[in-house]
């Protein structure tokens, strides 16, 4: 920007404000629009397709202030954050000068409580980070909803944990300390997450003695043991920063969070973010929304709350039996009597956003159909609870509900307006000083009528008039005939040709208090509604826990829903280790095909049984159904410990403490990382993190390189599983190498297949055995790859299997004892693990297939000079 002597007073004004404010974009107010200027009016008009003017040189955009909201809530959504700047002064009288403008508000992604801001079926997290001592604290909030977690972990485990929880919260905006910004691992998953709104702050903002006394001072205590808590919690500082933040950004008290949520893993069935990602819980991996998702197939919620609830009931499915039985209770409930489930939803559907109003209430940002709002829900409610109170749900009086229905009812307009400038606020009978103000105002003309009356009687002047000009406002004209009868308190205004004009005390009085009363009417009715609203505050605690009721019904209600309409059965959840489906379907598959086309399939596996086996080896042809039979377990034990019914027709399922599922990775060539080292990792993490108690599906391991390494590594990592971590495992593979592979605990599934007349039939069922063909040419006939490309691949396929040997080479059977042992003695150097076929009988086939008329002389040279390197190596 120019020197300030080169600037408009108006512009010197913007310009400290923009200086305090260098990354958000300012809404400058100038009469009916908030303005934007420079770089901010270039981006904005950008991003929202905005005109670009210009204003003495400096770029201008504008939107008028009455619409502004839209306005915002795009930029919101482009992680933009909004700092609103009215004018609170008068202009000077004289015209020199300008008006006085200060910050309101700031808006940002996170902080956002204005419905039209947000997503009502998705909490909107604000989330910080930090380090202390080795160890990562990691909070958010929802500031609408007064929902507060936090939770920690060793800062050597950066990128996986933060990875996890990021996407777990899926916040819209974070906030870390500024030393944090140059951290790779930090900065890999950020790059990864996608639209987030990310902002540094000083270390010494991210302060332990701080935090932990804003802790105190929001919830009122003298510690935080109550919350699972010390002083020095790596914890304690994000949360903390986190409140700070809000108090300086929303420019107002957050009384209804008023205590915090520590969790660890271990309270849930944890998930990675890759398992996550690839069993596609709350979305698809295709773009990302909940089509095709398992949401999708359980979400028939009718509440903004239920819609939230639901969520995360999925990201963090129990462990513990006693609150997943409780949960089956309720759903057992509405599933049994489906009369009484139709009504339920039937007026839930009448249910407005109880938890983010009671937010609005207590942050004094509600208006006046915010309250109505508030009371029909709170009514609809209390009518459900009339349905359902022969079920032991422990739901809360209704008394406190009545109590605030009758103070809403009574004293706000059934259709009232939603600023507080505008009046139409409070009902007539609420307050009698304001009943006196609308009288005047609204039936002056009566009034004046009576006092002329009045006046009439008083003084025996028949014709005497009360009347208005714009120069004299209201006065009493008496002709000239009746002089001699005007009493004493008459006050002599102007005397005219055939008449006098008067006033009296009582007139200009009226004429006062008509001029006043538009302006008394409005701030009557301001004062009374913030009166009515601020004595909601007390029952903030009690509409949280109204709020909490209300969406755990409708989710219960949900889920029965999902059971009837999909012909769910409710799982046995016991502490072992088994898992046994019977008619198992994969319950995202099912829901977008024809009914009756799914083809259910069985389960049977137990850790730490010597009569079941915990390992699973699927073999079968592509598109044969492995991968959907491998994340139908997944999501059916997902399922279950949610406490909702699962696709199958009987279940038993102990309680698992970790879900891996490695079905197909991506690459990351942003990062350096190819398909293979993708999967590489994922599958590290599953052998470094699982437990007995853990479910695995992994599918392809090891495809991502040569046949040799491959096949070494899926079957090193198979008995790894099977005999050191022995966990419930299901592991599909191509190498049918692998079924040589003897184990007590390990089982051999394949997919079934009818080949009929050189036509293949996947008949998409598991059975007990092995698949001997991978029947791939038959899968790329049907992708459309061209014909002549098919047969040339079945000339070289009859070539390779002709050639190969009955029983394909693979390393001794090693005992994992003696494994290492065993390597150590062999020269790295000249070890190699043999392949399935010989270096000749490849060069072999190699020469048969050349297309000797298209190879060049010098290809010919290279190619000849790589077969004798590879046979001299010999």
């Amino acid at each position: 920007m120019a020197d300030n002597e080169n600037l408009t007073p108006m512009m010197i004004q913007y310009q400290g404000i923009k200086e305090k404010y260098k990354n958000d974009v300012v809404f400058f107010r100038l009469g009916d629009f908030y303005e934007m200027f420079n770089q901010d009016a270039v981006e904005v008009s950008r991003l929202l397709n905005l005109t670009l003017t210009h204003r003495a040189s400096q770029p201008m955009c504008g939107i008028p202030y009455h619409a502004a909201k839209i306005y915002i809530a795009r930029l919101l959504r482009f992680g933009k954050k909004i700092v609103i700047c009215e004018q609170v002064g008068e202009i000077p009288k004289a015209g020199k000068g300008i008006a006085e403008r200060k910050v309101v508000e700031i808006i940002t992604p996170g902080t956002a409580v204005e419905s039209e801001y947000l997503d009502g079926y998705k909490a909107n997290y604000l989330a910080s980070l930090s380090i202390t001592k080795g160890r990562a604290g990691f909070a958010y909030i929802d500031v609408t909803t007064s929902s507060f977690s936090a939770t920690s972990w060793s800062a050597a485990k950066m990128t996986e944990n933060f990875a996890k929880e990021l996407n777990r919260a899926s916040p819209r905006e974070l906030l870390l300390p500024i030393s944090l910004k140059t951290n790779k691992d930090i900065r890999t998953v950020l790059d990864s997450y996608g639209n987030i709104s990310v902002s540094y702050y000083p270390d010494w903002d991210f302060s332990s003695e701080l935090s932990f006394k804003k802790l105190t001072n929001q919830f009122k205590t003298a510690n935080l043991k109550a919350f699972s808590l010390e002083k020095d919690s790596p914890e304690v500082v994000p949360a903390g920063f986190l409140l700070d933040y809000l108090e300086k950004t929303t420019n107002s008290d957050i009384p209804h969070v008023s205590s915090i949520s520590v969790y660890s893993d271990s309270d849930f069935l944890m998930l990675d973010d890759s398992s996550r990602r690839n069993l596609e819980i709350t979305e698809n991996m295709r773009d990302g929304s909940s089509q095709f998702s398992l949401l999708e197939c359980v979400d028939f919620t009718k509440t903004a709350i239920g819609g939230r609830l639901l969520r995360n009931w999925l990201l963090f499915p129990l462990t513990n039996i006693k609150q997943i039985e409780r949960r089956q209770e309720r759903i057992t409930s509405f599933y049994k009597d489906r009369n009484l489930l139709a009504k339920v939803k039937n007026d839930l559907s009448s249910i407005l956003d109880v938890e983010r109003l009671a937010g609005r209430i207590a942050m004094d940002k509600a208006h006046a159909k915010d309250l109505q709002a508030l009371r029909t829900s709170l009514e609809s409610w209390c009518k459900i609870k009339g349905y359902i109170e022969a079920f032991d749900f422990s739901f809360i009086s209704s008394e406190n509900s009545e109590k605030i229905c009758c103070l809403i009812s009574n004293s706000i307009l059934d259709e009232p307006a939603t600023s507080l400038t505008e009046g139409g606020i409070i009902k007539k009978g609420w307050s009698k000083e304001l009943d006196h103000w609308r009288s005047i105002h609204d039936n002056f003309n009566q009034v004046l009528s009576e006092y002329e009356a009045e006046e009439k009687q008083k003084t025996g002047i028949s014709n005497l008039r009360i009347k208005y000009t714009n120069a004299f406002g209201y006065f009493i004209e008496i002709s000239k005939g009746k002089l001699s009868y005007v009493p004493p308190h008459f006050i002599m205004r102007r005397a005219l040709v055939n008449c006098d004009r008067y006033t009296t005390e009582k007139l200009q009085q009226l004429e006062m208090d008509l001029n006043e009363s538009s302006t008394k009417v409005l701030e009557l009715e301001r004062d009374l509604f913030i009166e009515v609203r601020s004595s909601l505050h007390q029952y903030i605690p009690y509409l949280l826990q109204i709020a909490e009721e209300i969406a755990d019904t409708d989710v219960s209600a949900s889920f029965a829903h999902a059971a009837i309409e999909h012909n769910w059965v409710c799982p046995d959840i016991d502490d072992s280790c088994i898992f046994e489906i019977t008619d198992g379907r994969h319950p995202v598959v099912e829901n977008h095909i024809p009914t009756g086309e799914f083809v259910p399939n069985n389960s049977f596996l137990s850790a730490g049984s010597d009569d079941i086996p915990s390992f699973a080896l699927i073999t079968g042809p592509n598109m044969a159904g492995k991968s959907t039979y491998l994340r139908q377990n997944a999501l059916i034990s997902l399922l279950a410990q949610t406490g909702s019914y699962v696709p199958a027709s009987k279940a038993k399922i102990g309680i698992v403490d970790k879900i891996f599922c490695r079905v197909g990775a991506s690459d990351n060539l942003a990062k350096g990382e190819s398909t293979f080292l993708v999967e590489m990792t994922e599958t590290a993490n599953i052998l470094h993190a699982a437990t007995e108690r853990s479910l695995v599906i992994m599918d392809e391991v090891g495809r991502g390189t040569s046949t040799e390494d491959g096949l070494a590594i899926a079957r090193a990592v198979s008995e790894y599983l099977v005999d050191i971590i022995k966990c419930r495992t299901f592991f599909a593979t191509h190498y049918h190498e692998l079924s040589r592979m003897e184990n007590p605990h390990l089982v051999m599934l394949c997919m079934d297949v009818r080949e009929d007349n050189g036509s293949v039939v996947f008949l998409r069922k598991v059975k007990e055995g092995v698949t001997a063909n991978s029947y791939g040419i038959h899968v790329a006939r049907l992708a459309g790859i061209p014909q002549n490309v098919i047969d040339r691949a079945k000339v070289i396929l009859a070539r390779i299997q002709s050639l190969a040997q009955d029983n394909p080479i693979l390393m001794e059977d090693i005992p994992l004892s003696e494994q290492n042992n065993t390597l150590k003695n062999n020269d790295e150097n000249n070890y190699k693990t043999p392949g399935l076929f010989s270096d000749e009988e490849i060069i072999i086939s190699e020469i048969l297939s050349l297309d000797v008329d298209n190879v060049t002389p010098l290809n010919a040279l290279q190619i000849i000079s790589r077969w004798q390197k590879t046979l001299n190596n010999q």
